[in-house]
């Protein structure tokens, strides 16, 4: 019965170690960009069209200070572009089952001990 439970052990190690693969190279595919679509004011006194946009603006600390990076009105997100929200998501999953296989490998071990 113990030898039974260790090869479920066993095979649902493997299985979790071939999610984690899988899971990891979606990871990599991922870039988090802080992209912020803003609308903004064109500065003209009457303008009844403002605020303008939404254009796309990167968030960068210059100096100390976190400034606005104007990234063009044709901008297009690169391939595998991702919210960085989306992406914390993704590594926090990621992380979970990275937890799942040191458990299960702590209970491989004690199965293995008390199999001896």
């Amino acid at each position: 019965m113990l030898e039974k439970a260790l090869v479920r052990l066993k095979e649902e190690l493997a299985a979790l170690e071939a999610r984690l693969e899988e899971e990891r190279k979606a990871l990599e595919a991922l870039s988090p960009l802080p992209v912020y679509w803003r609308r903004v004011k064109c500065g003209k006194e009457r303008c009844r069209k403002c605020p303008h946009g939404p254009y796309p603006y990167l968030k960068v600390k210059k100096g100390g200070r976190w400034r606005w990076k104007y990234l063009g009105k044709g901008w297009q997100p690169p391939e595998g572009f991702v919210r960085p929200r989306e992406f914390l998501e993704a590594l926090a999953r990621y992380k979970a089952l990275l937890r799942r296989r040191e458990a299960l490998l702590e209970r491989l071990a004690e199965a293995e001990r008390a199999l001896r």
